[in-house]
């Protein structure tokens, strides 16, 4: 590890983006958040899509607000996956980008009959979304959407808001995979894919490696990093792993639940696609094999929807709350797709215990805890699929992101997977962001480095499991 420096990291979540400044001393790293905006999609005439233009003006604030402070030697973005946006041949862009809640799985299973489940995932080794990029683009082609004949360029989302910041256009791999267009062996666009969702391969553009130094900000000399640009690949980035340990999975706990491991070559088999596990790209080389589960969305929606009731719970409180609930109560399939965008989620979790025979949960303590136990569930499951498809007997299980904070929720993640669950960093995706900008200016060297700073500068906390 090397000098000292500041560098900038846009964070950008499906409710909120944060641009968190790393100030590296060259032994430990230390984050301040130096801006904080909202983010959601916006419902015109039935359809959801992203405000860009409002994000972009945010995250010129939070640029000028980090270099009116100190020097920034470089910037980095990443997001949420799969959605992205028109171009025009004049760089102008067409229309808003559209939101992945928007799509839907008859859309998806449409777009599948059409080219064969096991021939996509053969190529693809991706898990089916009915979100998945390659779904949004067949529905374009199915309504003869104009945007695909007069776009010049497809960029996803960090790869666009980057471009707005420089004028240069790239599309970085990690954020490239989970559209479930690229072939898992050559880490090349899958043109024959492309081209039955009508998309011409020259719109999707050739591919950068994490790391990626794309210009500067215009009218600073703040350099433009192209980081691991989809906020799991960043977050993994951040696990603090010791490298002699082989046998750690990862959790990235949030909005979305994500559970894998990492790997150095795609693992793709009829199980696999049994199961609706998905080879993405990581930094460093690397590859993710994971699955995604509902996650903290539901408690999210359930919140907002007491909220709206003026029960404002804030979510320590609904914690509290959920420890003096009865355990061992009603539990539901978190990742069943009633829950993906239901009008009513509380409604939707008792009527799913209702129908399973089990007792509707009634008080807020109560509901909470059922989704906690049914997180656990899930993630027990699927730590046992990836034991099952790899052969791995995982000792450890590193939990990093929002859901790091939640102490029942790591305890009961321990006591069902059976390991201990070491949680934190809380920050990874910002601090994969920061990591990733550190190797491309050279400050430190590696992927392994960059977890070492890591486990030198934030604390973890370990729930070992119990017996009960």
């Amino acid at each position: 590890m090397s000098s000292a420096c500041a560098v900038l990291a846009f964070d950008l979540g499906a409710s909120s983006g944060r641009a968190i400044c790393g100030h590296f001393d060259g032994a430990t790293l230390r984050l301040e958040e130096v801006h904080r905006f909202w983010n959601g999609t916006v419902k015109l005439r039935g359809h959801l899509y992203w405000d860009v233009p409002r994000l972009f003006d945010e995250m010129q604030s939070g640029l000028h607000k980090a270099c009116a402070a100190r020097p920034i030697t470089s910037f980095g973005i990443d997001t949420w996956g799969v959605d992205g946006a028109f171009i025009g041949p004049h760089d102008e862009l067409l229309g808003l980008p559209w939101g992945y809640r928007d799509f839907s799985m008859e859309n998806m299973q449409a777009c599948t009959d059409a080219i064969g489940a096991r021939k996509l995932y053969r190529v693809t080794g991706i898990q089916f979304m009915p979100f998945n990029t390659l779904f949004q683009l067949y529905r374009h082609k199915q309504h003869r959407n104009p945007l695909l004949k007069l776009a010049a360029r497809f960029l996803f989302m960090p790869d666009y808001l980057r471009f707005l910041f420089t004028g240069e256009a790239q599309t970085e791999y990690t954020i490239a995979s989970t559209s479930q267009m690229l072939d898992a062996q050559s880490r090349t666009w899958s043109e024959p894919l492309l081209r039955r969702v009508g998309v011409n391969p020259v719109q999707m553009g050739a591919l950068i490696e994490p790391g990626t130094v794309c210009g500067t900000a215009e009218g600073t000399d703040v350099r433009a990093v192209a980081v691991a640009g989809h906020d799991t690949a960043s977050a993994v980035l951040a696990v603090p792993a010791d490298p002699r340990d082989a046998q750690w999975a990862w959790l990235s706990s949030g909005t979305w639940s994500i559970m894998g491991m990492e790997t150095a070559a795609p693992l793709i088999s009829e199980t696999g696609r049994a199961l609706n596990f998905s080879n993405e790209g990581g930094a460093g080389g690397t590859l993710r094999y994971l699955k995604n589960i509902m996650g903290l969305w539901l408690a999210q929606e359930c919140r907002r929807l007491w909220s709206a009731q003026g029960q404002d719970y804030s979510f320590g409180e609904l914690t509290a709350l959920a420890a003096h609930a009865p355990a061992g109560g009603p539990t539901v399939s978190v990742s069943d797709m009633r829950f993906y965008a239901p009008t009513n989620m509380l409604e939707e979790l008792r009527a799913a215990c209702r129908e399973t025979g089990q007792r509707a949960p009634e008080s807020a303590g109560a509901v909470y805890r059922c989704i906690l136990e049914s997180l656990a569930k899930a993630y027990a499951a699927v730590l046992q699929e990836l034991r099952t498809l790899t052969g791995i007997s995982f000792t450890r299980l590193h939990v990093v992101g929002g859901g790091a904070q939640n102490a029942l929720l790591n305890q009961l993640t321990a006591d069902a997977c059976g390991v201990p669950v070491i949680a934190g960093p809380v920050e990874a995706t910002a601090l994969g962001n920061l990591l990733m900008q550190l190797i491309a200016c050279g400050a430190i060297g590696s992927v392994a480095e960059g977890r070492a700073l890591v486990r030198a500068s934030f604390p973890t906390q370990v729930y070992e499991p119990q017996r009960h």
